[in-house]
């Protein structure tokens, strides 16, 4: 067997070539522990653990009570996952050295990997307090365990004490922000990926990190400009290309996205979402033709390709094809019921089509899923109005205003359904608040209550000419 010893020292190749000798002339050689330890780390180093189990064992035979030896007998224990074995080594080895820094490193490995975090975050600490020498090292290496058991708050906190050693370590800048990121500091994921960024410009990974932060946050100029410099890097980074056209579309770059994304399938030809974000491109510049011509082929590459089916639906539903939009928008459904926009659009087909229980039912599963949309409260109350449930609507529109009190849609409708059924002084209180939000849409007061009150024409007229008491309910 060929070895590589590009990487260590005379000596240490001279131990390795004996032990290989042995081995081949199947006899018994002597080492001291200093070159068992060295053969040891060259085997671990080229990750060539069937050889680095072997030589512990025939090390431990020679000096079974050598610590250090011992010590790389529970690294390979805890490679091989056997943690009990490999606990049961080191807490010998903490009885004899208790002031060994990595024995106590070792421990919190083998607890996290058991899920004991409270006893793997006590064993690192102590780690911790005995270590004098490359403390930086093994605060990135308690971090790094963490992490992979996405113990992401605790990364931080050892990752926060290694860059306190050193803040251009660009190892510990690079983590944090990725730790922060996971843990949706998007402002401090931003802030430690422009340091790292600062040390190294070329990093397409940082660049396309910093991207998808920028993404969350919908600022799509930003991250647009991130994934230039990713794909000026590196113009091969084809995940790079997606996420620019889909940036592009989010920020109403249509042109721009279809080009992209174009360029994009030049590359992985058979992508099902290129096509359909390029069909969604052309569904917002109201060109459907050619966003049904996309998301056909989408659905050719894909078809249980949920948000296709309620893509097509909504471009039908826009163009007054409710019985086309109905069967579309069933099939979404199909495939994913847990959608609160399917739901709401699958509501809106119903009612255009007069199925108005089944609307009814739609409209309730929607917000059961998702309630964060003034404008599915505001249709919901709609059909309720058109069906002539009064103090549904009123329900339902009461309910909307505990979560969106200054929407000024929300409370020209109340104060419509209520001014219907008499109740003035809360008709006025919510006239007032829609007023003082957005007077131009007054229309969708009247709309609703067309009769003359005397008290919110009295209101209405203050209003127009500036002397609106915003304080006052009566």
């Amino acid at each position: 067997m060929e070895e590589n010893f590009d990487y260590i020292n005379e000596e240490e190749v001279l131990a390795l070539n004996r032990y290989n000798e042995m081995l081949k002339n199947n006899t018994n050689y002597y080492f001291d522990v200093y070159e068992l330890e060295h053969i040891i780390d060259y085997y671990l180093n080229t990750d060539d653990f069937k050889n680095a189990k072997e030589v512990i064992e025939y090390s431990l035979r020679i000096h079974p009570t050598a610590t250090s030896l011992m010590l790389k007998n529970a690294q390979i224990l805890i490679n091989d996952g056997l943690h009990y074995k490999s606990l049961k080594v080191l807490n010998k080895l903490a009885s004899i050295e208790a002031s060994n820094s990595e024995v106590f490193f070792l421990k919190g490995v083998v607890y996290s990997s058991l899920g004991e975090l409270k006893r793997a975050l006590a064993a690192f600490d102590q780690a911790i307090y005995l270590s004098y020498d490359e403390k930086e090292e093994l605060l990135i290496n308690i971090a790094s365990t963490l992490q992979q058991i996405g113990q992401y708050d605790f990364c931080v906190k050892y990752y926060k004490q290694a860059y306190d050693i050193d803040n251009e370590n660009s190892t510990v800048l690079f983590e944090l922000a990725y730790c922060y990121e996971k843990l949706n500091n998007d402002k401090k994921s931003i802030y430690y990926y422009k340091r790292y960024i600062a040390l190294d410009p070329f990093s397409k990974l940082a660049w396309y990190n910093i991207a998808n932060v920028y993404h969350k946050l919908d600022k799509f100029e930003r991250a647009i400009e991130a994934l230039s410099y990713t794909l000026a890097i590196d113009p091969d980074y084809h995940f790079a290309l997606y996420q620019k056209g889909l940036n592009e579309v989010y920020n109403e770059m249509y042109d721009e996205g279809i080009q992209t994304f174009k360029e994009y399938l030049e590359i992985e030809k058979d992508s099902a979402s290129a096509f359909f974000h390029i069909g969604e491109a052309y569904a917002k510049q109201n060109k459907s033709k050619e966003a049904l011509f996309h998301f056909d082929k989408a659905l050719k590459l894909d078809e249980n390709y949920a948000d296709v089916y309620y893509g097509k639906a909504y471009i039908l539903f826009s163009e007054k094809k409710y019985t086309d939009a109905y069967y579309e928008i069933k099939k979404a459904l199909k495939l994913d019921a847990e959608d609160g926009d399917f739901w709401h659009l699958s509501a809106l087909i119903n009612q255009k089509l007069g199925f108005m229980n089944e609307a009814d039912k739609a409209f309730k599963t929607a917000l059961d899923l998702e309630n964060s949309d003034p404008q599915l409260w505001i249709d919901y109350s709609n059909l309720l109005n058109s069906n002539k449930n009064l103090f549904k609507s009123i329900n339902i529109l009461s309910e909307a205003f505990e979560h969106f009190n200054d929407n000024a849609e929300i409370n020209y409708r109340l104060a419509a359904n209520l001014a219907l059924i008499s109740n003035v002084d809360s008709a006025v209180y919510h006239l007032k608040k829609a007023l003082n939000e957005e007077p131009d849409k007054l229309e969708i007061f009247r709309s609703i209550y067309s009769a003359s009150n005397s008290i919110i024409e009295k209101l209405i007229e203050n209003h127009m000419f500036g002397n609106i008491d915003t304080g006052s309910n009566n």
